[in-house]
């Protein structure tokens, strides 16, 4: 009877003990994705991202401010109401993403700790929203520069638009 006792208690204690915390989805497993962060392609251009311990916000000239809710799930994220994954790679400065739909992306964590992202309001036509589109259009230059691409007043090749009429044409108006 005793080692049927003993054997009861090592197998409930071995149980527990394979319980890995890594392996679940608690909030300290999302620590290392919340923040500011920003990336770049030539294919989508310039976006950045606030990610809080629910939502991941971004902004970018294409779709402008747009929101989803997310969960952290082993090695992966998940969107809540969006049928995208992605496994994360954490880097400490970065994090790489490798998408179910084929794709990969790199965010880079800000740096300046005073980006306002979070000001940036849902109402276009405030004096908030154009002092954030206007830094966030010299990040985005920053970006460009760094990647190769110049600028220019269009004198130098007139069948490409300039750099700032592009800016005119994108979707923050």
């Amino acid at each position: 009877m005793r080692s049927i006792t003993y054997f009861f208690a090592f197998f409930i204690f071995a149980l527990s003990a394979c319980d890995s915390p890594n392996l679940k989805n608690t909030d300290d497993n999302k620590k290392f994705i919340i923040g500011k962060w920003h990336r770049f392609s030539i294919a989508n251009g310039y976006s950045e991202f606030d990610i809080d311990s629910q939502y991941i916000v971004f902004y970018n000239q294409k779709v402008g401010r747009f929101g989803l809710r997310y969960k952290i799930e082993n090695d992966s994220l998940r969107y809540l109401t969006n049928h995208y994954a992605a496994k994360i790679t954490d880097y400490g400065d970065s994090v790489h993403l490798e998408g179910n739909d084929s794709t990969s992306a790199t965010l880079y964590r800000f740096k300046e700790p005073d980006v306002p992202f979070k000001i940036i309001p849902e109402i276009k036509d405030t004096v908030l929203f154009a002092t954030y589109v206007a830094g966030f259009n010299k990040r985005l230059m920053r970006e460009f520069e760094m990647a190769g691409i110049k600028f220019s007043d269009g004198a130098e090749n007139p069948g490409e638009p300039a750099y700032e009429e592009l800016l005119k044409k994108s979707n923050h108006k």
